[in-house]
């Protein structure tokens, strides 16, 4: 690899900016051309963003939730170029249940969504906010979030339910957990319960156990091999008394609950013979952080490099690779579920960006090159823009 022996002009920009005097001086109508650029597209094609704000993180049947939302440009400053936020609700079954339009003053609006009984069962429901203009592009800006919704306070029982999946390329085991209370939260220990799977409405299995001392049933589901469930569903009955049998039913949607996983090669690309820094962030199906720990191996299997994310489901290996071949990522996550992922191909010529923060004041900028790059651009001049959004 090579070091650019290149002039590097940085040029601290903002969208509202004028031209600053490093940009009137060698090379000024070059600089000139990229401010323009950058300004233009921004002026034509500016982005949005929302934000929702909840009065509670969860909710039971026949409450009614209010929000606050937050419209923004890419300044962080309120936008006013849209009017109307809009909100969608979406239950497990990736159904939508509700979609309301507010209004927006000065980049704020408020709205409520009331949890009608014969609208919303117990389950995750997951909120969608954004506006028109944002649909024009992709939805990283959109706001997602899950809101756990439980039964109304007046049904006989009050149930908690968890369900971790663990994932193979041909199996798919779940681990249900179901704890029961009376509606005066008293736990229900020692309590007969009959249960069973449906998917796609068919039993897949059934089976009955007894609740422990703090009211706690566990549910092992093996699913059938090579028909993993997508789109399930936990009956349970528990016996209160000799004729009083009170039923609960929880979805059980494997695909939602599955993690996110993303690279980011560090300058936006991988290039052949330059060891790069590749980001990763990882999200579990409520948008949190996801730890987890992998390897990185080659098309003939061999290990290049292990990893781990070290904060919220973030982190970032090395890797030195090379054009031609094909590398993969196994990830295992924290709650057992093992996956593999494709990282992109390296290209044969190219540059690479790296950044270092040495010093709380100070930033460190390397432009690397592999041979082929250099070698068909050596004593051109380069110019690293800035951008201060």
């Amino acid at each position: 690899m090579r070091f650019f022996n290149f002039i590097i002009t940085l040029v601290l920009l903002s969208t509202a900016s004028n031209i600053n005097a490093q940009a009137q001086q060698q090379d000024s109508v070059i600089l000139e051309k990229i401010i323009g650029q950058s300004k233009k597209l921004s002026d034509q094609h500016p982005s949005e963003k929302v934000y929702l704000h909840f009065d509670k993180p969860y909710y039971s049947v026949g409450d009614t939730i209010w929000f606050k939302a937050y419209l923004t440009m890419e300044t962080n400053m309120p936008s006013l170029l849209s009017k109307i936020v809009y909100v969608d609700v979406i239950n497990s079954r990736d159904s939508l249940v509700r979609s309301i339009k507010i209004p927006v003053v000065n980049g704020v609006a408020s709205g409520n969504i009331p949890i009608i009984p014969l609208v919303y069962q117990q389950g995750n429901y997951y909120i969608k906010g954004y506006t028109l203009w944002m649909m024009n592009d992709a939805e990283d800006y959109f706001f997602n979030k899950t809101i756990p919704i439980g039964e109304a306070v007046n049904k006989q029982l009050i149930t908690q339910f968890s369900y971790k999946t663990v994932q193979t390329d041909k199996n798919q085991t779940i681990d249900a957990l179901v704890q029961f209370k009376n509606k005066d939260g008293v736990v229900q220990a020692g309590k007969a319960v009959t249960w069973k799977v449906l998917s796609n409405f068919d039993v897949i299995t059934k089976g009955k156990g007894t609740t422990d001392q703090n009211g706690f049933l566990k549910v092992k589901i093996d699913a059938k091999k090579n028909e993993p469930i997508t789109n399930g569903e936990l009956l349970t009955e528990l016996t209160l008394g000799p004729d009083d049998v009170a039923p609960s039913s929880f979805r059980i949607t494997p695909s939602k609950s599955s993690n996110d996983f993303q690279f980011f090669p560090e300058g936006g690309e991988l290039v052949s013979g330059i060891a790069t820094r590749i980001g990763f962030k990882a999200l579990n199906s409520a948008g949190l952080g996801a730890d987890l720990k992998g390897t990185i191996t080659d098309s003939q299997g061999n290990s290049i490099t292990t990893f781990a994310s070290s904060h919220l489901g973030m982190g970032s290996f090395f890797l030195n690779a090379e054009v031609g071949k094909t590398y993969k990522a196994n990830i295992t996550f924290k709650d057992g579920t093992v996956k593999s992922y494709d990282l992109p191909k390296a290209i044969p010529a190219g540059v690479a960006i790296q950044v270092a923060n040495t010093a709380a004041t100070e930033l460190s900028v390397k432009i690397v090159a592999n041979e082929t790059y250099f070698n068909a651009n050596k004593d051109k001049r380069m110019f690293l823009v800035v951008t201060n959004n």
